[in-house]
């Protein structure tokens, strides 16, 4: 598919109505008009030039991933791709800055700086210090960390909410052994 390039907003002409929702972009993708719409439950829907609705799409990071500005894709609840945008630099206006908003929540990921607590058994209970706040959330089991190649750890609680810990030799030394403790 060819970069997506934005078109005048216009206001929805699938009877909801501007009230009803929160936002709405225009784009085209491989020359096709979609179009882009945050639903009530806060949740986006693709609509394509056809008409035909896609409830609940998600936008995903393509490879690289560290690549801030894209590529990025469109993609369906089954895991069809709607839409392929290669750089979000190429965009202007809400479609943009609605894609850059989904992009961020998703990609919620609070840096632990230090462990304060680790419970014994499983689930254990965690304590922890992050960039974002204090935090207490629970881990199913030692599978659910897993250390990364450049020196780093992520660890997922039983809600699927991921945590990352930049570097693990970066900790103070209660925390490494908490953690070295959950291996």
């Amino acid at each position: 598919m060819t970069p997506a390039t934005p078109l005048p907003h216009r206001e929805p002409t699938d009877g909801v109505g501007g009230d009803a929702m929160k936002a709405a972009a225009d784009g085209t993708a491989g020359g096709v008009p979609w179009r882009l719409e945050r639903a009530a439950h806060g949740r986006l829907d693709f609509t394509t030039a056809g008409g035909t609705r896609h409830a609940d799409v998600d936008v995903l990071r393509g490879f690289p991933v560290s690549a801030a500005a894209g590529p990025v894709a469109i993609v369906a609840a089954d895991g069809t791709e709607l839409a392929w945008i290669d750089s979000l630099a190429d965009l202007e206006g809400p479609l943009r800055g609605m894609l850059e908003s989904e992009l961020s929540q998703r990609e919620f990921l609070p840096l632990i700086l230090r462990i304060v607590a680790v419970s014994d058994g499983e689930p254990t209970e965690w304590s922890v210090a992050t960039d974002r706040g204090p935090r207490r959330f629970s881990v199913a089991h030692a599978d659910d960390i897993v250390y990364a190649v450049d020196g780093g750890a992520f660890i997922t609680d039983t809600m699927g909410v991921r945590y990352h810990i930049p570097q693990v030799s970066r900790l103070d030394g209660r925390s490494r052994r908490l953690l070295v403790r959950m291996e």
